[in-house]
């Protein structure tokens, strides 16, 4: 493991199936890192593995054998409470269909993982307009998401999502 990666990856498998019985493996051995300010796509052919490495480094998935560290943190060895606890703080998701809150307004939408983790509210009014400027969709934050499409959309999900990625912005 490389002391400095945010996430680090070690010799990570992932069989479906039960002994005895027909088994499909889906990851073979993975090992990587992700080093600070790194950007990484996932690519591959459709079955290879990409959604079942995704859940596994979202903790919504237990690897068959291996080891994952996200932030000096060995998060295959979580349990229960703690890997809710691990996912309210460290982690984000942005859905292929959004998954924003058709009944909040962008800035609530972005503003709703800082408020679940007990954040002050003008330390959350600082951050979502900071990101949202980032972002470049502060014309939309009193808007609901219905009322706007396309890239901006993303936007708004990814900054939710930002938000609850380890290191926040405020």
């Amino acid at each position: 493991m490389n002391a400095n990666a945010v996430v680090s990856v070690r010799d990570l498998h992932k069989t479906y199936g039960k002994a005895g019985e027909k088994q499909y493996e889906a990851l073979k051995g993975i090992t990587f890192d992700v080093q600070p300010g790194e950007f990484v796509g996932i690519m591959g052919a459709s079955g290879s593995g990409k959604s079942t490495l995704l859940n596994i480094l979202a903790t919504l998935d237990q690897p068959t054998s291996g080891q994952v560290t996200i932030d000096q943190l060995d998060v295959t060895t979580l349990k229960g409470n703690q890997i809710a606890d691990f996912r309210a703080k460290k982690v984000g998701f942005i859905f292929q269909d959004f998954n924003l809150l058709e009944n909040l307004t962008n800035y609530e939408n972005i503003a709703l993982p800082l408020s679940l983790q007990n954040i002050a509210g003008t330390k959350i009014k600082t951050a979502v307009e900071k990101v949202a400027a980032q972002l470049t969709i502060t014309e939309t934050l009193s808007k609901y998401n219905g009322n706007f499409w396309g890239p901006k959309t993303t936007g708004g999900s990814s900054a939710g999502t930002r938000f609850k990625a380890g290191h926040p912005v405020w």
